[in-house]
Parts: C-alpha cells; structure tokens; sequence
C-alpha cells in the first residue's frame, strides 16, 4: 500500500511538472522578416557606401600620384611627399584633408591617406600601399589597406592596375560593414593627359566580399565590367550579381553610362530600384 502511494505521488508530480511546462509561454522572439526587396536593398547600398570610400580613396592616390604636387587636388588639403625630388624611390606620401575638407566633387572628407610607393606610381611593377589615419568620407570612417600594383600595358595598349583591398571597415550609425575585394582598373581613356586627370575613365573587373551591419555575409562579381569616371562619384555603367544567404541572387544594373546615383536591382523575378549613396 505504501509503495501504491509512493508511485500515484510520482505521477501527480510529474504530471504536474509536464502541465507547467507545457503551459509556460515561449518568450523566445520571432526574427521580423525581411522581404528580397529590403533585403537586397541593405546589401547592394552597404556594398556601394564601403566600395565607393576604398574607390574614393583609389581616385585621390591616382590623382596626387599622376600630378607629382604639381596641381592641386582639393583646395583645402595637403600633400607631403618624402623625398620630395622627383626621381627617388621608395617614397611616402601623406593627403592631408585636417578635420573637414570639401572637395570640388562635394564629397566631404576628414584625416589622412597615407601611400607608399616602391617606384613612380605610372611604372609597370610599382606597388602603392594605401592606408588610413583616422580618415573619413562624409563623415564615415574607413578603416584597412588598399594595394595597388600597376601590371604595365594590356593587349589593348592600356595600363592596367590590380587593386586589393584587405580588412576593410567602414563605420556608419547602423554599425561596422566588413568588406575585401580583389579587382583590375583598366585605363582605358585620359592616359595622354597625366596632368589633366577629369578625362580619366576606367573599366573594373573582380570579386568582393564582405558583412553587413545586421551580420550577413555575401559575395559579389562583377558580370559586366564597371565603368567608372573620375569625373563622376558614381559608376556609370556595368552589373554585379551579389549573393547572400536566403534570398536568389542579387542582379544590379548600373545603367547605360549616365553620370547619375540610379541603379536597377532585381531579385526573385522582382525589379526595384536601388539610389546609390
């Protein structure tokens, strides 16, 4: 009888245990969903935002180092070269834009690039390794290293330059985007005029990759080359396909080679438009 007690005991108890845990409410939150749109959105503006500063910061080495100091690229900055002659190499040099510098683009930016070059930046071999002393572009710092390598002339007769970027950061109020990329600048018009770079217009090829803000990784290739001009801040033709976890394949066109911030994304048989920062 003792033992009957004991065992009906254990099974109220038990039975107790399962009812409290079975009524007990899921406290666990429910991820909000992000539509392809959103989604795709994020990504392609984040990429563009950290490209564009590493891009940014290829067009204003490739400026300073063509002109030697012997124009201006801003008004409001300085560039120091060491040595300072002409002809001797290695040599560092520093963009100096101090705490705030409107350039002519209308791009605002703030600290120091800082390049070094292993020959003349316009000699096939040269290696120019590019970082960062708290620089920033409108407002966002980037953090990492750039390194250009002139690889001499191409079938076509045009200088082409590999351009790697590794541990990427760009700062922003969403967070930190995470970015390396690994791709070729052909030269393709403005070479005859060293000293006039605003003609300049090359053609991008390569791969990317990177983490945004909300922690997705993703992966792009540029499918048709970028056209991209000094003249503009941004590219004006070419497409990417970007990919990333739970979502097809991103496609994003550039357009046809107007000088504007348009861009076409489409996704999962969707198209949207996407305005480039």
């Amino acid at each position: 009888m003792k033992t009957r007690k004991i065992k009906l005991v254990h099974i109220i108890v038990c039975a107790a245990i399962i009812m409290t845990n079975g009524c007990k409410k899921d406290t666990t939150p429910t991820p909000t969903p992000v539509s392809p749109a959103g989604q795709a959105t994020k990504v392609t503006t984040e990429n563009a935002s950290i490209d564009g500063a590493f891009t940014d910061a290829f067009r204003q080495v490739d400026l300073t180092m063509k002109q030697h100091g012997l124009k201006s690229i801003e008004t409001c900055c300085t560039v120091t070269f060491t040595p300072a002659d002409l002809s001797t190499y290695p040599k560092d040099v520093v963009i100096d834009y101090g705490t705030s510098c409107t350039g002519i683009d209308g791009v605002v930016r703030g600290g120091q690039i800082l390049a070094h070059l292993t020959k003349a930046y316009i000699d096939s071999s040269s290696v120019t390794t590019v970082t960062f002393n708290n620089y920033s572009v409108n407002n966002r710092h980037i953090t990492g290293t750039e390194i250009i390598t002139n690889s001499g002339k191409n079938a076509s007769g045009h200088h082409v330059f590999n351009v790697r970027v590794e541990n990427g950061n760009l700062y922003s109020a969403d967070g930190i985007t995470v970015y390396k990329s690994v791709q070729q600048r052909e030269w393709i018009e403005g070479d005859g005029t060293l000293l006039d770079p605003s003609d300049d217009v090359y053609l991008i090829t390569g791969t990317a990759s990177g983490i945004t803000t909300n922690n997705v990784n993703y992966t792009l290739t540029i499918t048709t080359p970028l056209r991209v001009a000094v003249s503009c801040a941004w590219v004006e033709s070419g497409r990417v396909d970007i990919t990333e976890p739970n979502i097809p394949v991103i496609t994003l066109d550039y357009g046809d080679g107007t000088c504007d911030n348009n861009a076409v994304a489409t996704c999962s048989g969707y198209t949207f438009n996407i305005v480039m920062p």
